[in-house]
């Protein structure tokens, strides 16, 4: 079956893909290098870094078992949901403060352009057998002295990148961070704020959870100005925003109180 509202469904799709591609490359400059993965230090990487790898290590086991079967609807699918919710909707909208407010020689950043470069030679290689043209004008891009990304292997992969526990603290740091997004669209809906730097969050969280999260920069994860944790009786997650108040950075855009510490003037 084929009429206009499915090419324009698989056209829309196309673009998301394209333009994680062109984030990554804008983001790299074009300038691509490529990652020795077995001499990658992951203790010296930020946690959601860690995390990211762990995504991108399932992901490639779930693209062997699809490629074998030549399964490659779901695989198609799930490399879609990957582009749109892991990375354009949670890694790069968390990232991008770091990326465009840090300055070069932060482990912060340095950490983020590492796996940004490993994210670019990952996805190029997993959508060469669908997007066949869009991989190979990618791979010139990045490899200029290389004749077709369809004459490259697949990447192996370490076991090292596989933290399950990692994995299971993630996933409750994303549901409470889509309490806190329902927050704060809940202000912006009614014009109380603008963007999400202009919150001030307040997260009430169980013991369990106020442990689990204690090394969670909260104000990062959620995009805000100001997050500060309390610690509640109730085993719900409950989120408060109001207007933060104080001075906009012109670089981060944050609202402080007084001079913002990571640019002052």
């Amino acid at each position: 079956r084929i009429d206009y509202s499915i090419l324009e469904q698989h056209a829309d799709s196309y673009r998301k893909i394209r333009n994680t591609f062109r984030y990554l490359l804008g983001n790299l400059n074009d300038d691509f290098k490529k990652i020795d993965l077995a001499k990658l230090d992951l203790s010296q990487l930020p946690e959601l870094e860690r995390y990211m790898l762990h995504r991108i290590y399932v992901l490639n086991e779930n693209f062997k078992n699809y490629f074998k079967s030549y399964d490659f609807h779901n695989l198609y699918k799930e490399l879609l949901n990957f582009c749109t919710v892991d990375l354009s909707a949670f890694y790069f909208d968390i990232r991008k403060d770091a990326l465009y407010c840090d300055s070069k020689d932060t482990v912060r950043r340095k950490s983020c352009i590492i796996v940004l470069n490993i994210i670019l030679e990952s996805l190029t290689k997993w959508f060469a057998p669908i997007l066949s043209f869009t991989a190979e004008e990618v791979y010139t891009l990045i490899n200029k002295d290389k004749k077709s990304i369809h004459l490259e292997e697949f990447i192996q992969f370490p076991q090292s990148f596989k933290n399950i526990k990692l994995n299971e603290k993630w996933i409750e740091l994303k549901n409470i961070r889509d309490v806190c997004n329902i927050s704060i669209e809940a202000k912006r809906a009614s014009k109380e704020i603008g963007s999400s730097l202009e919150a001030n969050l307040t997260i009430k969280l169980s013991e369990k959870l106020t442990q689990l999260t204690k090394d969670i920069d909260f104000s990062e994860l959620c995009i805000t100005s100001v997050a500060k944790v309390e610690k509640t009786e109730s085993e719900d997650i409950e989120a408060t925003t109001i207007k933060a108040k104080g001075n906009k950075c012109p670089i981060c855009w944050k609202i402080n109180i007084g001079e913002c510490e990571r640019h002052p003037s």
